[in-house]
């Protein structure tokens, strides 16, 4: 490097110079004069972000072409029966709140991604739809609840339901699962292909409205918020689905488990992972008088909430003013919640039960 050529030049020349005007002053006789370098100055090299643009959903770098497109919103069958599940790892996002009964369902949205198998795909309730609309993206699913397609009949959202002539485009059943006893419900799948297909198909708008606002603000540098400990997350949505998380300080991020089990994805056989985690608090209740004992999820109004990550709690709230503006989380001194870069779940929790942020069993020995 020229830059370094010319450094070593200088110093050599200073070297000698030292040395014969110390040979003068003190007449000693010649000695070998030895010259090391010990370091060379090293440029940098630089990143290039040509052709890159931040991942919407997680603060990170992908390909601008990617990050232009609406990001796919993805109805997950969480029922035990249906584990484990495919394709939820590339999620940026992964929500999760009560159905009917004791169960809870699955919202896995995606930016960048490529799995060649996603599910299973189940159908939704009309609170799910809010999630979409947060993030102006496609929402797939296998049909609905009664008032599900009420709400899809007169919001209009950018659904793909595969119980429709879309299934042969976009979905398929798994040829094992369909044919096991009380599974066939638990057999529907579809990839990043065949969304694409469905998309292509219907011909929804291809990018995310102009100057739409993300649902998600990240930090430029990483931190630590607040004081409180919160190293092991018990999210106990009934007695049947408590979701757990668990912290690793080596990687920074947050292990999730389904039932005191690793929650794994089926096409990697890895353990799904988290580096931020969002619980919020809202009205759940069940609907007057529905046989199923289908619920109502109040999320078009403000409440109180929870961010973790680093191992550490911070309270927070959120807003959201409309079906089709996003939901809006701060800190408590009014400011707009900044997030780690990363992955994230979000828990829709009721207002009226609490959550664990350590573990009991482990203070109390």
């Amino acid at each position: 490097m020229q830059f370094n050529k010319k450094l070593i030049g200088i110093l050599i020349i200073i070297l000698i110079f030292t040395v014969v005007g110390c040979s003068k002053k003190t007449d000693t006789p010649d000695e070998d004069i030895t010259v090391e370098i010990i370091e060379e100055i090293e440029e940098k090299e630089e990143i290039s972000y040509e052709g890159m643009a931040m991942n919407p959903l997680t603060g990170l770098w992908i390909d601008e072409d990617v990050a232009k497109r609406r990001p796919v919103a993805v109805m997950i069958n969480n029922m035990k029966l249906a584990l484990p599940q495919s394709g939820i790892s590339q999620a940026d996002i992964l929500y999760e709140t009560l159905a009917e009964g004791n169960i809870t369902r699955l919202v896995a949205v995606f930016q960048d991604f490529d799995a060649e198998k996603i599910g299973p795909v189940r159908s939704t309730r009309h609170y799910y739809l809010n999630i979409a609309f947060d993030h102006d993206a496609i929402f797939v699913h296998h049909g609905g609840s009664p008032q599900a397609f009420e709400a899809i009949k007169e919001l209009k959202p950018a659904n793909l339901n595969t119980l429709s002539y879309l299934e042969s485009i976009m979905a398929w059943r798994d040829p094992e699962r369909s044919k096991q006893r009380r599974m066939y419900e638990h057999s529907l799948y579809t990839n990043a292909e065949g969304i694409m297909k469905g998309w292509e198909k219907v011909d929804y708008r291809k990018e995310v409205v102009e100057g739409f606002p993300q649902k998600l603000q990240f930090a430029e540098e990483e931190y630590t918020p607040g004081n409180e400990v919160a190293d092991y997350i018990t999210i106990p949505f009934s007695n049947d689905y408590v979701t757990n998380f668990e912290y690793n300080s080596d990687t920074k991020s947050y292990k999730r488990f389904q039932s005191g089990k690793p929650h794994i994805d089926e096409n990697n056989n890895e353990q799904l992972e988290f580096k931020n985690i969002i619980v919020q608090f809202a009205d759940i209740k069940l609907i007057p008088g529905d046989p199923e004992g289908r619920r109502d999820i109040k999320l078009i109004g403000s409440g109180e909430g929870i961010y973790i990550t680093n191992g550490k709690a911070m309270p927070i709230t959120w807003n959201k003013s409309g079906y089709n503006i996003p939901t809006e989380y701060k800190d408590l001194d009014g400011n707009i919640l900044k997030l780690n870069k990363g992955k994230t779940s979000i828990s829709i929790f009721p207002n009226n039960k609490t959550i664990s942020l350590t573990n009991v069993t482990e203070e109390e020995n």
